[in-house]
């Protein structure tokens, strides 16, 4: 598997699924990024959604039937993601669901706000466990956060984030 593959989609996608961290700088729009700060606040807000682990070893159609995305209780999504302590299964659950989330949408804000979500989660092992849980490199990775963490509409405790993450991936590389 090469590093810049994601399972389950084509390198299309992929592209398409980093393309935010990928931007050249100047690319953004002042609307936009304004668009991208508001959604991105409002989704970090939100309380994530996350799937009943003992139904994801069913084939998929039967665990939507019988095992429904609830609510996780113990907070925000950016509680969580700032969250040192938070679990591996619930900040998978996140990754997850912004990848796919990104995956599935033409909307290039939501698209933005999804990718940046996705690599939160990622930086969130990265920085409090030095854990990666992706198959980027380090070096690709490092280049990522630090894309993100100049955007305009980056909040400040997510670009914190990003920074510590950057720092690890320096660290390991």
């Amino acid at each position: 598997m090469e590093e810049s593959s994601i399972p389950g989609l084509d390198p299309g996608k992929v592209a398409r699924l980093v393309g935010v961290a990928l931007n050249q700088e100047g690319d953004d729009k002042p609307d936009g990024d304004v668009a991208i700060g508001e959604r991105l606040q409002a989704r970090l807000e939100e309380t994530p959604w996350t799937q009943d682990h003992r139904h994801r070893m069913w084939p998929k159609a039967i665990g939507r039937l019988l095992g429904p995305r609830r609510p996780q209780a113990r907070g925000s999504v950016a509680d969580i993601l700032l969250d040192s302590h938070a679990t591996l299964s619930v900040i998978k659950d996140i990754r997850r669901h912004a990848k796919e989330q990104a995956a599935r949408t033409d909307d290039e804000t939501e698209h933005a706000v999804m990718t940046t979500i996705y690599f939160a989660a990622i930086a969130n092992r990265l920085a409090f466990h030095g854990q990666r849980i992706t198959t980027y490199s380090y070096e690709s990775l490092r280049s990522s956060f630090g894309k993100l963490r100049s955007k305009a509409w980056m909040p400040a405790d997510l670009a914190g984030l990003f920074e510590k993450a950057e720092e690890a991936c320096h660290n390991k590389a």
